[in-house]
């Protein structure tokens, strides 16, 4: 027989967010400094970060694409801080269009640009593990006013038994 598997609660999946947001803002700020340096991102691995950098596809309208990735990560912080329902809506909503910019940036870098940024990839990462973390907590049930989750039990007695007719 499988064991059911066990959502981690709220406070799980906002902690987990928050440590992939600050992660994020890590990463988005390294960027956006060096960029404002005007030098190209050190890179680790591979070696196409200052192509990415450089390339037209850095850029929307005029915004460095690390600007929106400090925003978007700044967003999903915010998230993972505000409680209920409106922490998980602004969570979902931030990881999907983050997560499909990514993923349009990812093909950027793969197919038009022919250079892949360590840096980049590193962040598409987190951006899906930021989308993961939201699906699943707006999937898990609504914490009560007291800050837990609860889901009542079935009720054990017949349907039409009371409490008065089964003692």
């Amino acid at each position: 027989m499988a064991a059911a598997i066990r959502m981690p609660s709220e406070n799980v999946l906002r902690v987990a967010l928050g440590v992939v947001a600050v992660l994020g803002i890590g990463v988005a700020t390294y960027l956006t400094v060096v960029r404002a340096e005007g030098d190209s991102p050190t890179c680790v691995i591979g070696g196409g970060c200052h192509t990415v950098q450089s390339s037209e596809y850095s850029e929307l309208a005029g915004v460095p694409v690390a600007w929106l990735g400090l925003a978007a990560y700044v967003g999903l912080l915010v998230a993972a801080i505000l409680p209920g329902q409106a922490g998980r809506a602004l969570g979902l909503f931030t990881a999907v269009v983050s997560f499909g910019f990514s993923a349009w940036l990812t093909y950027a870098e793969l197919v038009l640009i022919d250079a892949v940024c360590a840096w980049c990839v590193t962040s598409a990462i987190l951006v899906t593990i930021a989308l993961v973390i939201t699906i699943l907590r707006a999937a898990s049930p609504s914490p009560t006013p007291g800050g837990s989750a609860r889901r009542s039990a079935p009720d054990p007695r017949s349907p039409g038994q009371t409490p008065e007719s089964s003692t």
